[in-house]
């Protein structure tokens, strides 16, 4: 076990020197920033134009038109919350293909894994290292994000309804079955061509009877934004379920890698 978790170390570390994993990082934060700047200062407008006292405008307000827009205003709180999740993870998934689409395979192109392999260091242990260190490296990317959303609501005055509570986990279940898919397609195709396959390899985009709508995973399952917009409750025994798909998916598809990469050429 410790094999694996130095090569799981190993791979947290050459992470961090990546540029293009640091730029999507980058835009993920530039993205949360200019949207929080951008909602305070429509909320803030709203609420000034709300306010009985505030001008002529919303004293020209009748009480009827005031209440219509104090409740527009707490509408529109789950919109910019679903919002915020829905660009989150979208870069998320972008992330997640992007790290475990390249785990092993950069390997194979640099000539590493040869060096490793050439140790005592089974393939087995080599290929749950690489999976674990990518799995870590999504986690950090979603508790970033989870922390990103509390700051983001609580900047902007937003209550957090159960759904947002829940959102940041539910991403991260996300991100663990897009990137397990596409760092199984990677040891089938090129990586490249790996992520574009797995990022659109959901059974959401298909319909019965079509076989493969029985065979892909759904990614929509995690998407919390129309819950969040509904406000629709979701509880701890639905996160369980979810949780124990996401799980299930991902050994699955941690299996079918381990077939490949037994016999997969890596000279």
């Amino acid at each position: 076990m410790t094999t694996v978790y130095l090569i799981a170390a190993d791979s947290i570390r050459a992470l961090l020197h990546k540029r293009l994993l640091v730029a999507l990082a980058l835009l993920a934060l530039g993205v949360t920033a200019a949207l929080t700047l951008w909602l305070d200062d429509a909320l803030e407008a709203m609420r000034s134009t709300q306010d009985p006292g505030g001008g002529s405008r919303a004293g020209a307000m009748s009480e009827e038109e005031l209440e219509n827009l104090r409740e527009g205003l707490d509408m529109m709180g789950p919109v910019f919350l679903s919002m915020f999740y829905g660009l989150t993870m979208f870069v998320g998934q972008l992330v997640s293909l992007y790290i475990c689409c390249a785990a092993v395979s950069a390997d194979i192109r640099s000539g590493t894994i040869r060096v490793v392999l050439a140790k005592p260091v089974s393939r087995v242990q080599f290929l749950l290292g690489k999976y674990f260190g990518a799995i870590t490296a999504l986690l950090v990317y979603s508790a970033v994000i989870g922390f990103a959303m509390l700051v983001f609501a609580r900047t902007n005055h937003l209550d957090l309804n159960v759904a947002a509570q829940y959102a940041p986990w539910l991403m991260f279940c996300a991100n663990l079955v897009v990137g397990s898919v596409g760092f199984l397609l990677s040891l089938l195709i090129h990586p490249l061509v790996a992520g574009l396959v797995a990022f659109f390899a959901s059974a959401t985009l298909l319909s019965p009877p079509n076989p493969l709508y029985f065979m892909l995973p759904s990614y929509d399952r995690f998407n919390v934004a129309g819950m969040i917009m509904d406000g629709r409750l979701i509880a701890a025994d639905d996160v369980l379920l979810l949780t124990l798909y996401a799980v299930d998916v991902a050994a699955i598809m941690l299996l079918l890698a381990f077939w490949r990469f037994r016999t997969r050429e890596v000279s």
